[in-house]
């Protein structure tokens, strides 16, 4: 597969002193893509009009349902390898089982959503009652697990849900729009949710960005064969000319991921 005719691969120069110090094809920071909140907006070109304003050649990597004792630590490190900051939508339950690593994705520079607390196949099958509750649930856990930590870190939960299986609803949406909470889909995904290997979620992955030529791209960090291509999968889109940057929330546009007062007035 070749990089797409319509915009040129640019050159990269291992001598730059900007480079990442152990991955000379990639930059030292990562850009940010800011999404204002504001009126909740709904992200992600599979669903949305809105492609969270990345740029030609750019892929935003975001991982779902952790964080997992086994595979969290090894996307983390790969992630660092490559000077890499990604964002995350963790599980409440799971983050309330290991408020360390959630600790340690915020402490390594990491954007963190969030993603229910229990992972419902599809919220639409739920009352209003008991799906608000899912979403509220899942703030209060990750903001739990981060209480105590340094400012900077608390600061990393953004106003962003993610929901489970991307199956959102009208409804929910309003109510989270009404919080200034963004809806974060995707612009494409690997199918490394599915029982494949990493050879094939790695081309599937490549596929899928090569087809768009920008965009959100959805991983899990729960997932082995995830962490088995990661690497080789970042190299080879920075050869073929792309960049990566990080989904990051207006500055202090937190009220949700620090309160969930108004969220809790609409609750039993």
């Amino acid at each position: 597969m070749t990089a797409r005719a319509d915009t040129p691969a640019p050159t990269h120069d291992i001598t730059r002193s900007d480079a990442c110090p152990t991955d000379p094809l990639a930059s030292a920071a990562t850009r940010r893509a800011i999404i204002d909140t504001r009126g909740g907006p709904t992200i992600g070109t599979m669903q949305y009009a809105n492609g969270g304003g990345l740029r030609a050649r750019e892929v935003a990597l975001t991982f779902d349902d952790g964080p997992d004792p086994e595979t969290t630590p090894r996307i983390l490190d790969i992630l660092d390898q490559h000077c890499i900051k990604a964002t995350f939508f963790m599980v409440g339950i799971y983050a309330k089982a290991r408020p360390d690593l959630v600790r340690e994705v915020a402490r390594r520079g990491h954007i963190i959503g969030t993603h229910t607390y229990t992972h419902p196949n599809n919220l639409r099958h739920l009352s209003a009652t008991r799906a608000k509750a899912e979403i509220t649930k899942g703030f209060d856990a990750v903001r739990g697990a981060l209480a105590g930590a340094p400012a900077k870190e608390r600061a990393a939960l953004a106003p962003f849900f993610r929901f489970p299986g991307l199956n959102d609803k009208k409804s929910l949406i309003t109510w989270l729009g009404n919080q200034d909470i963004a809806t974060m889909s995707c612009s494409f995904g690997a199918d490394d949710w599915k029982r494949i290997n990493a050879n094939s979620v790695y081309k599937r992955g490549l596929n899928a960005i090569e087809s768009e030529g920008r965009g959100i791209l959805i991983l899990h960090d729960t997932k082995p064969h995830t962490a088995d291509m990661l690497s080789r999968f970042i190299v080879t889109l920075e050869k073929r000319g792309y960049s990566f940057v990080q989904l990051a929330p207006k500055s202090q546009q937190r009220s949700l991921a620090d309160t969930s007062s108004d969220m809790r007035s609409t609750l039993p």
